[in-house]
Formats: structure tokens, C-alpha cells, sequence
């Protein structure tokens, strides 16, 4: 049984945060972070690293091999947790880690930045890693920016990352024009749903709302897509079940009708291990 995640996990595949990435070898993770980002993460990296399936790899065997991630969001964070994917083939267990936060940096090397408070796990290659391996981390307030850095200060090691999971929330006051994801009461949902360990072949079904968190506008055009396969949605628990569902307009402070969310688990013989899927809510304006 894993430990239940209490806090959201962030998006930032595609909610405008920009990623970036620096590899270098034989020298400190300072000096890593402040030669600043060395490319750029598009969309679909973003995305493999923001995922569980190791659908690509960062860093390389190397002498002294050290990697760095910046994260840029586009507003101030809460930032209470992350999780760490490694190659199947393993990794070396670094000998300096390195998670820092900045409420005004423009490149991620200028401003101010705060190391946080965590306690690194030993790496393994376990597929659910990311998972059974969470941290929690903590900064004295919302951050902007973000920073994350591994290395090995001997010779011929490996330093790869293949995913990176960051867990929070939006800070007080941040984008106010939103939508949430809330229970049959409007109670907004602060931690992931848990579909607990299942025997193949079973399924089960529960229930969202999306609430319209602006006080003053309306939100038009919403639209919910999962992003996968093992599971789908309806206006109703009987079906017919959907990947995608529109809602033409939800009023300022207002909920949508009932969202049912249906995971139906294949017959025996699956892959075992954690699934993770998401809604994905898109507004077509506000007015």
C-alpha cells in the first residue's frame, strides 16, 4: 500500500511553466546552477518528464556526472512534495542533491534562492519509484521558481533522471479565473483520488464537480479530457462513457452537473504496478 499524496500534483507539462536543463561533469552543483539553463524542455519533453514510463532519459556515465532542472511557473507555487523517476539500468546514489526556491529570479541564476528543507531518498530503479519514494520538501513561503540538482563526485557514474513529479498548489490569490476540482458538497479536492489496490478485472466508479472558483466571471466552453486509457467519464454513473466532455458555461462561484469518472482494470494478466491519469480542464474564455 503506498502513502497517500495529500497535495496536488502540478501540471507543469502544460500550464505555462517553462523547463530547463544543464549537464555538466567535475564540477559542484553551485557552479552547475549558476552557468544557468543550457536548453530548453519543448512541450513533448516536458511531458515524458512530467510522466511515470521513463519514455526518455537526462544525464549519461560519466566521470564526476552532475544535472540540473529549472522550473519556471507562471505565477507563486506552494510546493510540498516531489518524486524522482530513475532508469531501469539504475543509478548511482548521488553524493550532492541539491533543491533550492526563488520568488524573483529572471533566469535562474540572478535573485534570491532559498535551499529547501527535505530529506533525499536512496534511488532505486523500481518502475514505482516515483511513487513508494515521494519527499516532502519545504520553503518559507510560495516560490516562483524552482531548481533541482543531482551529482556523483567520483569517477565513472551514473546520473540519469526520466521523470520528475512536483506536488502543491497555486498560491493564495494566484489566477484568480480558475476552475477546481471539488466533491458533491463544492468541497474542493486537496489530494489526489486513490483507486487503492484492485484485483484485475474489477472496476469502480466515483464522483467531481467542477467548480467555477472566479467570483466574478463566467467560464465558457469548459472542456475535460483524460489522459488515459484505463479510464473514462459520464453525466451518469450508467454511462455512456467518454474520454472527453464539454460543459458549455459555469457561472461565477457555480458547479457543473455530476462528473462520474469510471476505471474499469482489464482481465488478468495486467502489468502490475501504480497508474497515474488527469483530467485535464481547459477554459474557452471568460466573460
Amino acid at each position: 500500500m503506498y502513502p497517500a499524496v495529500l497535495e496536488h500534483r502540478i501540471a507543469y507539462d502544460i500550464d505555462g511553466t517553462e523547463v530547463g536543463y544543464r549537464y555538466m561533469s567535475d564540477v559542484s552543483l553551485s557552479t552547475i546552477f549558476g552557468n544557468g539553463v543550457s536548453s530548453w524542455l519543448d512541450s513533448q519533453s516536458k511531458q515524458n518528464l512530467n510522466r511515470e514510463d521513463r519514455a526518455q532519459e537526462w544525464g549519461k556515465y560519466d566521470n564526476d556526472p552532475g544535472l540540473a532542472f529549472w522550473f519556471f511557473f507562471p505565477e507563486l507555487r506552494e510546493i510540498n512534495k516531489m518524486g524522482v523517476q530513475y532508469p531501469a539500468s539504475g543509478i548511482s546514489n548521488p553524493t550532492e542533491r541539491l533543491i533550492q526556491g526563488s520568488v524573483d529570479t529572471t533566469n535562474g541564476m540572478d535573485g534570491t534562492w532559498e535551499t529547501a528543507v527535505y530529506s533525499y531518498p536512496t534511488p532505486t530503479a523500481d518502475l514505482d519509484n516515483w511513487r513508494d519514494s515521494m519527499f516532502t520538501i519545504s520553503f518559507s513561503g510560495p516560490v516562483k521558481a524552482l531548481r533541482f540538482g543531482i551529482r556523483h563526485s567520483s569517477a565513472a557514474e551514473i546520473i540519469k533522471v526520466c521523470g520528475i513529479h512536483i506536488y502543491g498548489r497555486k498560491a493564495a490569490g494566484e489566477q484568480v479565473d480558475d476552475v477546481a476540482f471539488c466533491d458533491s458538497l463544492g468541497n474542493e479536492l486537496t489530494s489526489l483520488i486513490d483507486w487503492e489496490d484492485r484485483p484485475e478485472g474489477t472496476t469502480q466508479i466515483r464522483s467531481i464537480k467542477i467548480k467555477n472558483a472566479s467570483t466574478s466571471k463566467i467560464a465558457n466552453g469548459v472542456n475535460l479530457q483524460l489522459n488515459h486509457s484505463d479510464f473514462t467519464m459520464a453525466w451518469s454513473p450508467d454511462g455512456p462513457w467518454q474520454s472527453v466532455l464539454d460543459i458549455a458555461s459555469i457561472g461565477p462561484g457555480s458547479l457543473s452537473s455530476t462528473v462520474y469518472i469510471r476505471n474499469a482494470l482489464l482481465p488478468p494478466l495486467l502489468a502490475l504496478g501504480p497508474k497515474s491519469a488527469r483530467i485535464i480542464a481547459t477554459v474557452g474564455s471568460w466573460a
